[in-house]
């Protein structure tokens, strides 16, 4: 039986694999011109061989334009440093009760205490993924749950090379196969001496080897075969050389998360990337690059030019002396050939070719994203509402991503807690009982999607404005309380220098009864002051009386 499904997962694979043929021969393509260290360029002795191709790149520039987009994409969907999403309730009728807040805030900041754990390794993980993203279309980032140790989970990044996939009806990730190096050593600390093939016994026995020898394993995840398993996946680890299943397990969800950028084929679930976009303008730039340090080097070292008859080589070191250079009546007999060439057109064409590389991973809208000191809020907005219609259609996918991870992390968290193994806060009755908790992004992809709203607010709010002028009681139409909390959230202001619903309402009612208090003053005020007026009339009234 194992034999047979190592066999059946083996097969699946390398079905998978050759569906992708195409998407292969891109990849390497662009692994050659822009990420020569990938492994999409060989492993071992290949890879040695393939990565002196690094020496014959001409220019860095394509290769540094990949790196600053990959972190742009990092900067603009998980920020470090930043609580990039929130906890609220479903039913937003709870969104003001104190007891949800609390613990939705503790809640929030659990997650990030733990994704951001040292041993997590979160950002690693997703910064090598968002390379990996806008250089072949598709990232990949594996959860793992973690026994032991400070952080209930463990990120790991999966090298698109290693891993083939598919997806549901819904388009999510359902059937995942990673196929990958380990060692002998390794193979047993994992599943153990017994579970290993006899060849990786042999390598582990061998006093020379030790257990160094790799070999290749497939993890597969899929969905579960049988419906008495618990799990909503099942999970096996397989040796390919020796063709043995060394381990059958489960997975409660799909631990191995990948999205797509600019996916068209519905055949197929990996993107079209801003990589490979760019791959004709990184070829020219490139070559641009090479014509131009040829041209240089014709003007600074020329070619030189001799008379007929000179005999004898040319010594043009600097302090030579170089006989035969003049003729009796002192004529230059050797000297540079002016070849007429322009090295700066070749420099110029160059940085056209670099520049469109850029707007192919998205700089210059990542660039106009940085705000000027003179710039007004309503200036602000506009260029945020520019910048999210045109970055927030490709990067969806990646939040989708990063729901889902969300998702399984609250799940092995809730386990754990289950188990006794870490401990939560209880999760408020009229929470549970009412939807329970949703996912909200707040990060700068977020706020550029809100700034779109905060932006026909404010418009909204200055027509009002005018029309106030001729009839103010139409302001009474403006909540304008609602319109200063979507202006901050568009701006991604901390929520915690903002009043909450409730404590606004607290103070408007004990500012209006302080101003009542003081109007009961003044009237008191007046009143003893139109007495003290009439008092003198009154009392000269009585004496003539």
């Amino acid at each position: 039986m194992a034999d047979s499904l190592a066999n059946d997962i083996i097969g699946a694979e390398n079905h998978l694999r050759s569906e992708r043929s195409d998407f292969e021969a891109m990849w390497r393509e662009i692994a050659e011109q822009i990420d020569p260290l990938s492994t999409f360029n060989g492993t071992g002795a290949q890879s040695t061989a393939n990565r002196s191709k690094l020496a014959k790149q001409f220019n860095s520039r394509p290769g540094v334009s990949l790196e600053r987009a990959a972190s742009a994409a990092k900067s603009l969907l998980i920020p470090l440093g930043s609580h990039w999403h929130s906890l609220k309730p479903v039913d937003e009728e709870l969104v003001d009760n104190d007891e949800v807040k609390k613990y939705a805030d503790t809640m929030r900041k659990r997650l990030f205490a733990w994704r951001y754990d040292g041993q997590a390794g979160f950002q690693s993980a997703f910064g090598r993924a968002y390379m990996q993203l806008m250089a072949y279309g598709t990232p990949c980032v594996n959860i793992e749950e973690k026994f032991g140790g400070d952080a209930p989970f463990l990120y790991r990044f999966i090298p698109l090379s290693q891993v083939v996939f598919s997806v549901n009806a819904a388009g999510i990730e359902d059937t995942v196969y990673r196929k990958f190096p380990m060692t002998a050593k390794q193979m047993a600390q994992d599943f153990g001496e017994n579970k290993l093939s006899e060849p990786a016994k042999r390598a582990l026995d061998d006093p020379k080897l030790r257990g160094e020898k790799h070999f290749t394993v497939i993890h597969a995840v899929y969905p579960k075969t049988s419906d008495k398993s618990r799990f909503a996946f099942d999970s096996v680890h397989i040796d390919v050389d020796g063709k043995k299943v060394m381990k059958e397990g489960g997975s409660y969800e799909m631990s191995y998360l990948t999205s797509s950028f600019g996916r068209s084929d519905d055949r197929l679930p990996y993107g079209y990337s801003p990589g490979l976009r760019a791959l004709a303008d990184i070829k020219g730039a490139h070559h641009a690059k090479r014509l131009f340090l040829r041209a240089s080097e014709k003007t600074v070292d020329p070619v030189m030019g001799v008379a007929d008859g000179h005999e004898g080589t040319i010594n043009i070191n600097a302090g030579s002396l170089v006989r035969g250079a003049f003729d009796r009546q002192g004529r230059q007999l050797i000297g540079p050939i002016a070849m007429g060439g322009n090295p700066n057109l070749g420099n110029d064409i160059f940085e056209t070719f670099s520049n469109d590389v850029d707007k192919s991973f998205y700089m210059d809208l990542f660039a106009a994203l940085i705000n000027k000191a003179d710039m007004t809020a309503t200036e602000v907005l506009g260029i945020m509402e520019e910048r999210a219609n045109q970055l927030s259609p490709p990067f969806e996918d990646q939040e989708a991503m990063l729901s889902r991870c969300i998702a399984r992390e609250i799940s092995i968290i809730n386990r754990k807690a289950e188990n006794g193994e870490i401990d939560l806060p209880p999760m408020p009755d009229v929470l549970r009982d009412n939807g329970g908790i949703d996912l909200e992004f707040t990060s700068p992809l977020s706020q550029l999607r809100r700034a779109k709203q905060a932006q026909a607010n404010m418009q909204a709010v200055r027509a009002v404005g005018e029309i106030a002028e001729l009839d103010p009681s139409v302001l009474d139409t403006v909540d304008l309380d609602e319109a200063a909390y979507e202006a901050a959230n568009a701006f991604g202001a901390n929520p915690k220098i903002w009043r909450d619903k409730k404590t606004v309402a607290e103070i408007r009612a004990n500012r209006a009864q302080q101003a009542q208090v003081q109007q009961q003053l003044d009237q008191q005020s007046q009143q003893a002051e139109q007495v003290s007026k009439v008092a003198p009339a009154m009392k000269m009234m009585a004496e003539g009386a």
